[in-house]
């Protein structure tokens, strides 16, 4: 692929990024100015479309969980019987593990079924735990997705310009597409951790827990996607 094309592309994609990055902001503005109803408006509704496309991906991607079950298991079956493998079938696996897990993190981050290393927030209060959510957000997901952004760019970009497949010859040629993931899960995760800070700050604020809680689960379902996530 034109190397001049893709810079292009990653030039444009980058200066999108810089435009976006104040929106990083709005949780903080929300601390700050509880009573502006300008700032708590845009914030609830940049929330909800969040938590919305999230949540549509990540009822998309769960489907290619009984896919991969499938394909390990039809592929030891083939393997351990009969003797036979195919690379690609093989590799599929792969695939279906890596999209999964990139794509459908954000809207289990969402659903809060990630994993928790500390032993004290299911005990807090719900200002405490908007307090956790909000700091977490600024001390530990932004820098790490910024990080993981930045370095991403040349390893996505070389993988991009050869357009990269397997290192075997019969295998799937599209590890281009699947280092891409990397990225977009970054931006992802980035979003959904605006979304969470967003509604922390409200809460902080002064807004009703009960109304915040609802405005986000009730349209969006988040019990059915716990089962399926």
């Amino acid at each position: 692929m034109n190397p001049e094309f893709l810079d292009i592309i990653g030039r444009s994609l980058q200066a999108i990024g810089w435009v976006f990055l104040p929106f990083l902001l709005t949780p903080l503005l929300c601390l700050l100015f509880p009573k502006s109803k300008f700032i708590t408006s845009f914030q609830s509704a940049l929330s909800l479309t969040i938590d919305g496309f999230n949540l549509w991906v990540g009822e998309a991607v769960k489907w290619l969980v009984p896919a991969l079950v499938v394909t390990v298991a039809f592929g030891v079956i083939a393997l351990s019987i009969f003797g036979q493998a195919w690379t690609k079938y093989d590799e599929s696996a792969t695939y279906f593990h890596a999209i999964v897990i990139l794509l459908g993190s954000a809207a289990t981050l969402l659903a809060g079924q990630h994993v928790r290393v500390d032993i004290f927030h299911s005990k807090m209060q719900p200002k405490s735990k908007a307090l956790v959510d909000f700091t977490g957000f600024y001390a530990l997901l932004i820098p790490f997705c910024i990080i993981l952004l930045w370095n991403a760019q040349s390893f996505v970009g070389l993988s991009w310009v050869s357009l990269e497949g397997s290192a075997e010859s019969d295998g799937i040629r599209g590890v281009f597409i699947l280092k891409t993931f990397v990225s977009i899960f970054a931006l992802m995760m980035l979003a959904q951790g605006l979304s969470i800070a967003g509604r922390a700050a409200l809460l902080i604020g002064g807004a009703d827990p009960q109304n915040i809680q609802s405005e986000v689960e009730e349209p969006f379902e988040i019990e059915h996607l716990e089962s399926g996530l």
